[in-house]
């Protein structure tokens, strides 16, 4: 049996907290105190027994039972086991529950000639596509700032034009997209059902030479700057990229991190030309 002598662990963990305390502008002093602790633990002989406790595959196969047996949507069930490890075996995710599928094809379809919309008569330029970087033109990251500024124009001027423009046309606040790619296959799933979006966001649906396609990801929790937001603040702020779960999602994420034991997972999921090429029912849409 190993003897842990977790006096000397607490020391050294909060030693090591302190040190360098400065460093790094964006960190306070609870931002140290987490970031050192956490260190300090994970290559503690106690934090490396706890990870490998939690990320064994037994571990992990008990706790997908778990999940399945009590019925959690996939979205928790995916951000869960990212918590705790990952995959069993740490093997790509190559299936998808069968709604999650159909919400991927109604997003690779949305506004081609498969779609019901315009099949109805709706023009396509009047119908969200899945492909944002296919879009010539996007609303400008500043419309809010732009309507406000038209505003107090308005009232400094008299002259509401340019409030009209921006409000009531069409091409109001548009600008040309940055990122146009006519050939992109980054695929946005957020205009589809709620476990869907949660679960994949955006995701790369390449063709492939069958005519099928293949769905490949990353399931990882982004920094606050890639949303352009302050930088994140462990134990009291909100992680930008859990925004729907709140603070008990950030305080899990928290946790994971402190201990070493969150792990990203890799999406490869084949969806062959059949399945691919018709636009399923929206009944559950």
């Amino acid at each position: 049996m190993i003897d842990f002598d977790l006096s000397k662990v607490k020391k050294n963990l909060f030693a090591k907290a302190f040190a360098g305390r400065n460093k790094n502008e964006d960190n306070d002093l609870i931002t140290n105190l987490y970031e050192k602790g956490g260190e300090a633990f994970r290559g503690s002989p106690v934090g490396k027994v706890v990870k490998n406790m939690i990320t064994s595959d037994f571990t992990k196969k008990q706790r997908d039972k778990a999940l399945d047996t009590f019925g959690a949507p996939e979205h928790v069930k995916q951000f869960a086991q990212y918590l705790t490890g990952g995959t069993v075996g740490n093997k790509d995710i190559t299936e998808l529950p069968e709604n999650l599928r159909k919400d991927v094809v109604r997003a690779h379809l949305m506004g081609s000639d498969k779609d019901p919309l315009v099949q109805a008569g709706l023009d396509k330029s009047e119908v969200m596509q899945g492909y944002p970087n296919k879009e010539k033109n996007i609303f400008s990251p500043k419309y809010s700032e732009m309507v406000k500024a038209s505003e107090k124009e308005a009232e400094l001027t008299g002259d509401d034009s340019s409030y009209q423009t921006l409000v009531n046309t069409d091409d109001g606040g548009m600008i040309p997209n940055p990122s146009y790619n006519p050939d992109s296959t980054l695929l946005s799933t957020y205009a589809t059902s709620k476990p869907t979006k949660y679960t994949l966001g955006h995701v790369q649906f390449k063709p492939e030479e069958d005519g099928g396609f293949r769905m490949t990801d990353t399931y990882k929790v982004d920094s606050n700057r890639s949303f352009g937001h302050d930088p994140y603040k462990p134990l009291r702020g909100y992680k930008s990229d859990l925004r729907e779960g709140g603070r008990l999602a950030s305080r899990a994420y928290d946790l994971s991190k402190f201990l070493g034991i969150n792990q990203p997972m890799k999406y490869n999921v084949k969806f062959k030309k059949d399945e691919a090429s018709s636009f399923p029912s929206r009944e559950e849409f």
